[in-house]
């Protein structure tokens, strides 16, 4: 093999170690339920969990969770994420091959959440997808930059899901303090009432 083919070889084996160093691993996104549906009454809380694997395309490569984000075409509430290990909404921990990060829902503190308006009416409901935005890089120091501000939605089957929410009850109504006060104050002169009716005053 003459030089000028020994250096076209070259290089073209220098490239593709390099474009392995940089490849993308491969990132799932799931929630808890799978299928994304939740069902609350107005002003209430509900939730998903989830959990995210990562599969590297050659070397070892560290994901970092940036945000979730839930859009939802007709919103009934707000959505919010969670994280009960951190002072961040969002786990800072790496995700790495063959370590899934999984976070349950809890009210509050960890997971997905969604909070239903008080006045959302019974029947009304929201769905879009949810989608989480991460970073990758090299090490796990965050020195050592491979890409940013890849997106990948939530799966259910191999396919994109979209998350809902169905407002399955209106909210619950608390009677107003003066209303029960006079009602009790009602109650209590009856019953005094039906007592100095039953216990004659003795004649003198």
């Amino acid at each position: 093999m003459n030089l000028p083919k020994r250096l076209i070889v070259a290089m073209l084996a220098f490239t593709a170690a390099a474009a392995a160093d940089e490849a993308l691993p491969t990132v799932m996104f799931t929630l808890d339920p799978p299928d994304g549906y939740l069902a609350g009454a107005a002003g209430t809380s509900v939730g998903w969990g989830y959990t995210i694997s990562v599969t590297d395309a050659g070397s070892p490569t560290y994901v970092f969770i940036d945000d979730f984000t839930f859009g939802d075409s007709t919103p009934v509430g707000d959505f919010s994420s969670y994280d009960s290990g951190y002072q961040f909404d969002v786990p800072s921990n790496p995700i790495t091959d063959g370590s899934p990060i999984t976070e349950p829902w809890l009210l509050g503190a960890s997971g997905l959440q969604y909070d239903i308006n008080p006045g959302a009416v019974l029947g009304a409901a929201t769905e879009g997808v949810m989608t989480l935005t991460y970073d990758v890089y090299a090490d796990a120091a965050q020195n050592d930059p491979i890409e940013y501000g890849l997106s990948v939605n939530a799966q259910f089957d191999l396919q994109d899901v979209d998350a809902e929410v169905f407002v399955s009850a209106p909210a619950a109504t608390a009677p107003e303090p003066g209303a029960v006060t006079l009602f009790v104050l009602g109650a209590l002169g009856l019953l005094l009432r039906k007592r100095s009716l039953r216990c004659p005053v003795p004649r003198q």
